[in-house]
């Protein structure tokens, strides 16, 4: 078999972390204000276009609207990317352990160096056999991994995602795919169920659960 994840709000708690980074530049002397201005760049106002986070762009905005020297503030916040492993679910460790890391695809959505970060930082690259991460469709990512891994006939291939407009990319484009709804009470998102969700699930253990019993009936 092989399992497609996603990380945020799946794997790592987003929210919490979002709470934590509001409080890491208030303490730094960036009220929560230049911080909410600055977070996404202003001029990146495109309706077609999901804005994404880019911390390097934050800290040059405060550098060029501000005038703050962020120096300090840059280096600190490197240092504390290096051990996110509290942001991690409860669940996640015996979920990934039991499933095996060999079957293991971490499908991630955001800025490709700020992914990397929360993945590296979190310990979860260690626990999967790889991650990919894109800015755009994770259909498209799924079926050029699909490509070059080699499953067998009836092997089942799932896929774990918060967000329900990924899960119906993704059946739509792999109708052969079990797609996974988590919608966790801690997450950001708790979108409504539809059709391309197979499976509505609240945490790892109800979805290690579905998979067993899948892969038991085959």
């Amino acid at each position: 078999m092989i399992i497609f994840i996603d990380f945020d709000d799946v794997l790592f708690n987003t929210k919490e972390f979002s709470a934590y980074l509001k409080e890491f530049f208030v303490k730094a002397g960036i009220d929560q204000e230049l911080f909410q201005k600055y977070y996404y760049d202003p001029n990146d106002q495109a309706k077609d276009k999901v804005r994404l986070f880019d911390p390097n762009g934050l800290f040059s905005r405060l550098e060029k609207y501000e005038k703050i020297d962020t120096g300090k503030i840059r280096h600190d916040f490197a240092t504390k990317l290096q051990d996110l492993e509290r942001f991690v679910f409860e669940d996640v460790a015996d979920f990934l352990v039991s499933m095996g890391k060999e079957n293991l695809q971490l499908i991630s959505f955001g800025l490709t160096s700020w992914q990397q970060n929360k993945i590296k930082g979190s310990g979860i690259d260690k626990l999967v056999e790889n991650f990919v991460i894109t800015e755009k469709s994770k259909a498209q990512e799924i079926g050029q991994l699909l490509a070059q891994i080699k499953l067998g006939f009836e092997e089942k291939i799932f896929f774990i995602d918060d967000r329900a407009e990924h899960l119906e990319d993704v059946k739509k484009t792999f109708p052969q795919v079990t797609t996974i709804f988590l919608c966790r009470k801690e997450g950001r998102y708790c979108d409504q169920k539809n059709e391309f969700c197979d499976w509505e699930v609240h945490d790892l253990k109800e979805a290690g659960e579905i998979i067993n019993n899948l892969n038991m009936s085959s």
